[in-house]
């Protein structure tokens, strides 16, 4: 018996064929993007002549994307190990669309609902720590599906120590304060809760592990809830992974500058159009002072 695609999975689902149509735009913007390159124009000041280059095009469900979220992790992972301070895991689930949640809150949330309240609900509780309880702290999250439903949670690192009491804070302010999830489940301590001084390479090697089964190479053994997942961050434009703004500085690659290079132009191409075709993505305002 053939192996239905996550398409086909997703449009017989009890519960998300509802989502078939969405689904079914988020893997034509897929191949739609899939062979498009980016075409960058430049003036090569020391030998007094135009140069240019060819770059895949570039989105988060491309391999290249992959290796470059790699990269970084890498150097927060060397960063880390430098630490004396252990790490903490926070695991933020919200609510579904389910008869508890109705009993508990009086209303289901949905996918897309799920997704707004927990961008909310997270930003929130993360300004409450920073502010409050630890002030000026470093911390990193990503944002995965929960595979049996399709619903986002978030795991988030941050480079201390709760007390219990800080615990019973925050787990009380996203029950009963945010109504995001409930008091034992809807914010966890207890994922991964062996990292010591800083040590974050399991909680690495976990992500990339995760992180290796979303880029569209491996999509054909996509589970429907994986598919509903992607193609609703990718409608709601929804970010899988961020960081405070110090640790944003540590993952920053250094880029190698050519002293002799003026960037011009960058275009977008399909190879399989003439370069009449191709889309100016930006250009120099200086394009004319600098090829006169």
């Amino acid at each position: 018996m053939t192996e239905l695609s996550p398409l086909l999975k997703v449009k017989y689902h009890p519960k998300l064929s509802r989502y078939e149509n969405l689904c079914w735009n988020f893997i034509l913007y897929l191949r739609d993007k899939e062979n498009i390159q980016l075409h960058i124009e430049g003036y090569d000041n020391e030998k007094s002549d135009f140069v240019d280059m060819t770059k895949p095009y570039m989105h988060r469900w491309k391999q290249e994307y992959l290796k470059a979220r790699l990269a970084k992790l890498y150097l927060l992972d060397a960063w880390a190990k430098n630490q004396t301070l252990p790490l903490s895991m926070l695991t933020f689930t919200t609510y579904h669309d389910s008869i508890y949640a109705y009993r508990k809150i009086g209303q289901r949330y949905s996918i897309e609902q799920s997704w707004d309240i927990l961008k909310a609900g997270f930003w929130k509780t993360s300004m409450l720590i920073r502010n409050k309880i630890r002030k000026r702290i470093s911390y990193f999250w990503i944002v995965e599906p929960q595979i049996k439903s399709g619903y986002p949670h978030i795991h988030a690192g941050y480079f201390t120590e709760f007390s219990d009491n800080e615990k019973d804070r925050l787990k009380t302010h996203w029950s009963k304060i945010l109504k995001a999830g409930n008091y034992y489940h809807g914010l966890d301590f207890s994922f991964k809760s062996d990292y010591q001084s800083g040590d974050i390479s399991s909680f690495r090697n976990y992500l990339m592990k995760y992180m290796g089964k979303t880029f569209i190479d491996t999509m054909p053994n996509w589970e429907p809830e994986e598919l509903v997942f992607n193609a609703i961050a990718w409608k709601g434009r929804y970010r899988f992974f961020g960081c405070s703004r110090n640790l944003s500085i540590v993952m920053k690659r250094k880029k190698k500058v050519n002293p002799n290079f003026t960037w011009l132009c960058t275009t977008m191409h399909r190879p399989d159009r003439g370069f009449e075709e191709d889309k100016i993505i930006r250009k120099n305002p200086t394009w004319e002072k600098v090829t006169n």
